[in-house]
């Protein structure tokens, strides 16, 4: 392992580094205190190297290691790498392409719902990991040899557990289901910054047009002021004070102050009452073509919830027999809009999950098929 702390050493590296076909990568960084994350490590991996980059050192010039990102010959490999990709993207304003998520490929190969990198170590290599370090203050200098061996292991388990993957992969004629989940993770719009779009983070708590009104400019001040000052969202305004402001719909100050978020003194900086309060005012002026459209409110029908349990049911068979996390296959809101529409938009009603469980699902709730129980197998018969 060689920790590289120069630009001459980092060129020297990424020399090597274009030559593979495949790397691992992975990142440590701080986000508690600050909104946008703060890089500290960046750990790589490939059959001739296994370096740690240190993004810290004065002068440390990353673009070497930027163009590696997007070369399109090398295949970037990541564990639940949707943050990692998030910090890449803000330094380069371009996506790591092309990748491969373990995480994601574990899903899909059966190992089950968002399965932990300790977790598949453990069930790919039958290797334990010293997580020790793990909550390390990774921006204090200097480092440890301790938590340089940990920082290096998340990606060289990773290069052995890469191929191990990609071969059942292939083996199960899946590969094609993995690129569909990827997709998600190259999308710039998973990393959409946008104050306009910080509503998206908050749940529908009514369709009242002043409730989601003060909601939406909430929601785009508190993105503004993280994003200006680098604090986290929750540092600005939390969640639930949102919510209690767009319920009430204080119209002065003084009202503000008498609900129990604020009376229960909450410490705000000073001049943010104002603001707040200049915020729902203009929440409350909004018409409905100022608003983002909603999705049309969902009913369902009578009885949906005991559906939707016996839907469960056969989720979690075919989820077995297959050896694909349900996760991956259908949530439950999946599952209710099935029962609402055999027509419904849903991800579980296209392609291969269609194929494994949709048809299925669609055959049991026109009673078509019936789900019996035989030699402890849960099974489908034409009734």
């Amino acid at each position: 392992m060689e920790l590289i702390k120069t630009n001459k050493e980092l060129k020297e590296v990424c020399k090597i580094l274009t030559k593979a076909k495949f790397i691992t990568i992975d990142t440590e960084f701080i986000r508690e205190k600050t909104y946008w994350s703060q890089l500290c490590l960046i750990q790589v991996c490939s059959e001739d190297a296994e370096v740690i980059i240190d993004p810290l050192e004065d002068g440390i010039d990353l673009t070497p290691f930027i163009k590696i990102l997007n070369k399109k010959s090398i295949l970037k490999v990541l564990h639940s790498g949707r943050q990692d990709i998030e910090i890449f993207y803000k330094i380069s304003g371009k996506i790591p392409y092309p990748i491969f998520d373990t995480q994601v490929a574990a899903m899909v190969c059966g190992f089950g719902d968002s399965v932990g990198y300790e977790k598949l170590v453990d069930r790919v290599l039958k290797k334990k990991i010293d997580k020790s370090s793990r909550f390390s203050n990774w921006a204090k200098r200097p480092l440890t040899k301790k938590q340089l061996h940990y920082a290096i292991g998340d990606v060289t388990h990773l290069h052995q557990i890469y191929p191990i993957l990609n071969n059942k992969l292939k083996e199960t004629k899946r590969t094609k289901w993995l690129d569909q989940e990827l997709q998600v993770l190259t999308s710039e719009d998973t990393y959409n910054t946008n104050p306009e779009m910080a509503y998206k983070r908050l749940k529908i708590r009514s369709y009242d047009i002043k409730t989601r009104g003060i909601t939406f400019q909430l929601a785009k001040w508190r993105e503004e002021r993280a994003q200006r000052y680098d604090l986290p969202r929750g540092r600005v305004l939390r969640d639930d004070i949102i919510y209690e402001l767009s319920s009430m719909k204080p119209k002065t100050i003084d009202e503000i102050m008498n609900l129990r978020s604020f009376s229960n003194g909450l410490r705000l900086k000073e001049g943010m009452i104002n603001e707040i309060h200049e915020q729902i005012l203009i929440g409350l002026s909004f018409k409905e073509d100022n608003l983002p459209k909603l999705p049309e409110r969902r009913k369902l029908p009578h009885g949906t919830n005991s559906r939707v349990a016996l839907l469960k049911i056969l989720l979690n068979s075919v989820s077995e027999e297959k050896g694909v996390a349900q996760k991956l296959i259908a949530s439950t809101q999946d599952l209710e809009d099935l029962i609402a529409d055999d027509l419904a938009d849903i991800k579980t009603l296209k392609g291969w999950r269609y194929d494994i469980f949709g048809k299925k699902a669609l055959d049991f709730k026109n009673g078509k098929v019936a789900i019996f129980m035989e030699e402890n197998n849960v099974v489908l018969k034409e009734i």
